[in-house]
């Protein structure tokens, strides 16, 4: 009898994230999909992450990793152990809807095998509201989720086009992953869904948000409150790389003008508030980013000779964002 969906390879990665393990996997046990592997991913964690799986979830595949690869290379390494002809990626502070894979499935049979499926993300301790429907590129290499903090709505239930995929929960064929590189290993974490959704447009593979799809999200329990030294450096270094990756040579020497203004902006902020460990932050990121300029002019190299779509039509479409839109995006934010 023919399988109702192909096997997907649904990969966590984990670093000491055991106190969400269990609600993640048992939400996975009951959804609505005939052929599916889990593949946990853990980063070195010390919190019994790897013992708690092992004698829980004995069905689920361990991956233990020697050390802390970050979210992007240890995606990248949990792909490489994969049977599956798809790849579904997911936070381990979740919990899934019965629904959620079958509805992605459902999504590439209608729109093709060749692109980026992005779920619903809704906030675990508030269902009723949006964390993200995917994102939009900024000018200053960032991504910022749609609709972030707005009620979720019937408006909001329409499949649409978006420049990234959310990190937290994303489906996609192996070999288009395999394709384009994975995730860059560089980036750590942080960024690095906007990053490989933003290269997938540029080399002609679209981003869907599908809302049947949905995922109940822990916001930041994993990552930590929005300001930390760990989070500030990762995302300047990385969006940074975006701007010299991936915008077009007009847009990297905007975006790096607008940086350095939005960098002393929010610099003179963290002073006032004494909060110099961030300054630090962004300094450090700056530099590892100056650091490693070499190596990404030589990706940037590559993403631009195969590009088939130039930033002004993704502007047109809504993909990469005005300066305008941001600053009132921030506004409402209240950042």
């Amino acid at each position: 009898m023919k399988k109702s969906n192909p096997l997907v390879s649904i990969i966590i990665p984990n670093y000491n994230g055991k106190i969400h393990l269990e609600e993640c996997l048992k939400s996975l046990e009951i959804i609505k999909s005939d052929d599916y592997e889990i593949i946990f991913v853990d980063n070195a964690s010390n919190d019994g992450s790897v013992e708690f799986v092992k004698d829980h979830f004995p069905k689920v595949r361990i991956i233990p990793l020697e050390k802390n690869y970050g979210f992007a290379e240890g995606c990248n390494l949990g792909v490489e152990k994969t049977r599956g002809k798809y790849i579904a990626f997911l936070n381990n502070d979740t919990k899934v809807d019965v629904f959620w894979l079958k509805t992605l499935l459902e999504a590439v049979e209608t729109y093709g095998p060749n692109h980026v499926y992005s779920s619903k993300v809704l906030f675990y301790n508030e269902p009723e509201t949006l964390n993200t429907i995917g994102g939009v590129i900024t000018p200053m290499g960032s991504g910022l989720d749609i609709h972030f903090g707005k009620k979720d709505i019937s408006e909001y239930n329409k499949v649409r086009l978006v420049a990234s995929p959310s990190g937290c929960s994303m489906l996609l064929k192996k070999s288009l992953f395999l394709e384009m590189g994975g995730f860059d290993k560089d980036y750590f974490a942080y960024l690095e869904d906007v990053d490989f959704g933003w290269r997938c447009w540029l080399k002609g593979h679209k981003t869907y948000y599908i809302p049947e799809s949905i995922v109940y999200h822990k916001y930041g329990s994993t990552g930590g409150k929005m300001d930390t030294p760990f989070r500030v450096f990762n995302v300047q270094k990385n969006r940074l790389f975006n701007i010299l990756k991936n915008f077009s040579l007009s847009n990297l020497i905007k975006g790096l003008i607008i940086s350095i203004i939005f960098d002393l902006v929010r610099m003179s902020k963290f002073i006032v508030h004494g909060d110099f460990s961030l300054v630090s932050a962004v300094l450090r990121g700056n530099y590892a980013f100056i650091k490693g300029i070499p190596k990404a002019l030589t990706k940037r190299k590559h993403i631009q000779k195969t590009r088939q779509i130039s930033d002004e039509k993704m502007g047109k479409m809504g993909l990469i964002a005005s300066l305008n839109w941001c600053l009132q995006e921030f506004k409402r934010l209240g950042k």
